[in-house]
């Protein structure tokens, strides 16, 4: 019996002793457990497992909001949403980068989104069109806001602008057509002109002075169709098509016959 308790007596002391020396487990804990969850998120924002990284990202950043790093967890998970195709969620998110990390390398690449949340948003010609001008108004806040973002972004800013003016320039002109299938076509002339009026550099610009002439025509209105026409060479004859060129031809000589 007493060598037993002996023998228990040195295996305790000994499985002690190990303990006493063995390398101790290091836990993650405070800034670097949010650190480890930002990396975490990053990788699952690599693998496009854009769910997974919001989550993440929004622990952080509400977790620890004055770390080195919750600038970027904020702007991925903005990121995040905009991949994932939730753009209205992805606006505010942008937002918040700005207002909250306004100094960050972040702020301006988020204002930047913010347009291009909206603009995901924007929809076919012959649709509402409110998100367009949503977009156009964010596009222009960066460029007037963000003077340093970079070349790239300022020119790919600039383009979407012109690609949604196009659009609705075309919204209107799709209008006016309408009315004048509706035989209003004084409404359409109406609209036709606030086409040349605000949206002079575009191409719809251009066919919506040409109608004003034509549809003015139709409405036994000959001076102002002369006007029209005379306009129509001023402003937009170096950027008009043939087919168009030939249409004013053949007005101009109708109404020369009068």
């Amino acid at each position: 019996m007493k060598n037993y308790h002996l023998y228990s007596t040195l295996c305790l002391a000994f499985a002690l002793a190990s303990c006493s020396t063995s390398k101790p487990t290091v836990m993650a804990t405070g800034a670097n457990q949010f650190e480890e969850r930002f990396k975490q998120g990053k990788a699952a924002y690599t693998k496009e497992d854009y769910l997974s990284a919001q989550t993440i990202f929004d622990e952080v950043r509400l977790q620890a909001p004055t770390s080195e790093f919750a600038a970027e967890a904020a702007f991925l998970e903005g990121m995040s949403r905009y991949y994932s195709g939730t753009y209205i969620s992805a606006a505010v998110d942008f937002r918040a980068v700005r207002r909250n990390f306004p100094t960050s390398p972040f702020a301006d690449r988020s204002q930047f989104m913010v347009a291009e949340s909206y603009y995901a948003l924007s929809p076919r010609p012959e649709l509402d069109q409110t998100y367009t001008q949503y977009a156009i108004n964010e596009y222009q806040s960066f460029l007037r806001d963000c003077p340093n973002a970079g070349k790239a972004l300022a020119d790919s800013a600039e383009m979407r602008i012109t690609e949604l003016r196009n659009k609705q320039a075309l919204k209107l002109l799709l209008s006016a057509e309408l009315y004048i299938k509706l035989v209003d076509r004084k409404s359409a002339v109406q609209y036709f002109s606030r086409i040349v009026d605000g949206y002079y550099d575009t191409p719809s610009a251009v066919e919506a002075e040409l109608r004003i002439a034509e549809v003015q025509y139709s409405r036994k209105k000959n001076k102002e169709a002369q006007d029209a026409l005379e306009a129509f060479d001023t402003k937009f004859l170096s950027n008009s098509t043939q087919a168009q060129r030939q249409r004013a031809l053949k007005l101009r000589q109708v109404l020369s016959e009068k």
